[in-house]
């Protein structure tokens, strides 16, 4: 258990986002199954005798849903650390719930509503283990407490030892549940990248790079810098050395733009020798002009020598600014794309900013 709570923690925050999205579609059927379980109990406990003392616990549950249903729609979207504990305070008042019904409600019976609440409530989270096996031991420890303060003995002792073996029968599904919901996040993360890679270079493909920067484009009050580089040559040395060479030049011109740019800066592989940089949050011109330069520096000492002479490899870079040179990507890469034609028209191996040839 120590092992496996370890594997779960040193993953959980690895994919947080991706946890924090499928706890927060959790919280909206459990929200709304407490909706459509709590609302008849309400009325039918207005009118049934049997159902009379939990009028209020239900009540409670219906409120309580609708508001997280509520929150889970609006305010926890932008708020996911907070997803947790709004499904641990919905846990708590439908366990809540169970210990009232099954115990002060009917305390000539044997609780049956609770251990099924404490076996199948943690199979719709997903959660560090530790911390859910707490929660449910205290409210498994309040159940017994108070089944031992209002029942007969026997109907007590029965009741205890059922909490027991539901309990440790929780924890193994839990258990399971989360290892298994988290096995599939990590595979969907990894298909999900194979899927946006570039296999050549590692960068990310054209297709990701446009979801990333769309959507950075659609914040309020971003800016950015748009960045298009051509690999000066490359056909004469695809030429001359082959594809091996050329394929190698490739990872090469890659392996420098990670090393240029930020980790936060999408980097990515249009294609052929083509490249896209974004750098989020960033349109100084001397910022830009010092890590293209280095970029530049580092391009024009890749070796592609061999038995016989071939041209020299550079690179060059068009540069477009967000939002001054445009407000969409389509509009950006224009703009960085007649720039970069300048960049080579002029002799190769720099770079030109769009908004200075406008």
């Amino acid at each position: 258990m120590i092992s496996y709570n370890k594997f779960f923690i040193d993953n959980y925050h690895t994919y947080y986002k991706d946890i924090a999205d499928k706890n927060l579609k959790a919280v909206q059927l459990i929200s709304a199954l407490g909706v459509i379980i709590g609302l008849p109990l309400s009325i039918l406990s207005l009118f049934v005798e049997q159902f009379l003392k939990a009028t209020e616990a239900y009540i409670l549950l219906v409120v309580t849903s609708i508001i997280l249903y509520l929150l889970s729609k609006t305010f926890l979207k932008t708020h996911k650390r907070l997803v947790p504990l709004a499904i641990y305070i919905v846990f708590a008042i439908i366990m809540a719930t169970a210990i009232y019904m099954g115990t002060v409600t009917q305390p000539m019976m044997n609780a049956v509503t609770f251990f099924v609440f404490l076996v199948i409530l943690p199979l719709f989270m997903i959660d560090i283990p530790i911390r859910m096996c707490i929660f449910m031991g205290f409210f498994c420890l309040i159940f017994c407490l108070t089944s031992r303060y209002v029942k007969i003995p026997y109907l007590a002792s029965y009741d205890i030892v059922n909490a027991v073996i539901f309990y440790l029968l929780s924890i193994i599904t839990s258990h399971q549940s989360n290892y298994l919901n988290l096995k599939q996040i990590m595979s969907n993360n990894i298909l999900e990248i194979q899927r946006d890679t570039d296999k050549m270079t590692g960068l990310w493909n054209r297709g990701f790079c446009e979801r990333k920067i769309n959507t950075f484009l659609a914040t309020q009050d971003s800016k950015g810098a748009l960045l298009v580089v051509d690999v000066d040559n490359f056909k004469l040395v695809n030429d001359s050395n082959g594809h091996a060479c050329g394929d190698k030049v490739l990872r090469e011109v890659g392996a420098a733009l990670k090393d240029s740019f930020r980790n936060s800066d999408i980097i990515g592989r249009l294609g052929g020798d083509e490249f896209l940089i974004f750098l989020p949050n960033c349109i100084d011109s001397e910022i830009i002009r010092h890590r293209v330069s280095h970029f530049l520096d580092i391009v024009s000492k890749i070796d592609t020598t061999s038995d016989e002479e071939i041209p020299h490899i550079s690179a060059s870079v068009g540069v477009s600014l967000f939002p001054e040179d445009g407000d969409n990507f389509k509009d950006l890469y224009k703009h960085a794309d007649e720039a970069l034609y300048l960049s080579k028209q002029s002799g190769k191996n720099q770079y030109a900013f769009y908004h200075l040839l406008a």
